[in-house]
């Protein structure tokens, strides 16, 4: 544990599109991404909604929600579950997330494939991070030089390209777990496939130079004005460039005054 464990405070903002393709159609974004403050634990999560089922819309606010909930809940219990191994913490909220499926399915009187999407989060607590990744999206972080980095890239299932879901068979081993401390000012982007075209090299694995502008906005800017910048942007200079969803998730860690800087991310797993 952190000698100083209310030494830092956190800044959140949200925030997703229709693209082209469901603008167009007059269809619903099958994106969301929301954040959520209790228990001494902040927490963003965003899911990716599968193109190819009828309700995924719908699972994606579902396992937002559940993941949320779950995570400021169980924060130490996760970290503690981490400390040996992942799977255990990956099956914990996987079965989460799926009960809230099961249970949304049988009011929707759909099949719980139908609310078929993926999901990454990040939480902070008490000078410590919990992450995790499945699917196509990307999570970004300063490194301790200040530097953006992939804590998590894009991953798909076989055949190639094809993304991971949470109704998958077996998905809680493909799910990825990541813990670590936080010592200094940082910051954690979640961006989905769509946004990630703009915001992050696929070729070289890291996060564009425009992730690290969006989290110093989200440093320094009031909420309010944060929110209505995040939004235009991802409006007019991501979701124009793609004809898929876009939504993006941002974290700050911001260093309370009077407190000496220490070290950034210094341990994952």
């Amino acid at each position: 544990m952190p000698e100083h464990p209310i030494e830092f405070t956190c800044k959140t903002a949200c925030s997703f599109v229709a693209g082209r393709s469901h603008f167009e159609a007059h269809t619903p974004c099958l994106e969301y991404v929301a954040a959520r403050e209790s228990n001494d634990v902040t927490c963003i999560a965003l899911a990716d909604g599968a193109d190819s089922r009828a309700r995924s819309d719908i699972g994606a606010q579902v396992a937002v929600t559940a993941t949320l909930g779950f995570v400021c809940k169980n924060f130490e219990s996760l970290w503690q579950n981490m400390e040996k191994h992942n799977a255990k913490a990956a099956q914990r909220l996987v079965n989460r997330c799926l009960d809230a499926f099961r249970r949304k399915s049988a009011k929707l009187g759909c099949d719980i494939n139908d609310l078929a999407c993926t999901l990454s989060f990040v939480a902070y607590s008490r000078g410590r991070y919990l992450s995790g990744n499945l699917g196509d999206g990307v999570i970004a972080s300063v490194d301790p030089d200040g530097q953006l980095q992939a804590l998590s890239s894009p991953q798909n299932a076989e055949p190639a390209n094809t993304p991971l879901f949470l109704t998958d068979q077996k998905v809680a081993a493909r799910l990825r777990l990541y813990r670590g401390q936080i010592g200094a000012t940082t910051g954690f982007a979640l961006m989905s496939d769509g946004t990630a075209q703009s915001l992050y090299h696929t070729s070289s694995g890291v996060p564009a130079p425009a992730v690290q502008t969006l989290l110093e906005w989200n440093a320094t800017l009031p909420r309010k004005k944060m929110k209505s910048m995040l939004g235009d942007n991802l409006q007019q200079s991501i979701a124009s460039k793609t004809a898929g969803d876009c939504s993006i998730g941002l974290l700050s860690v911001l260093q309370r005054e009077g407190h000496p800087h220490a070290l950034g991310i210094a341990e994952a797993q």
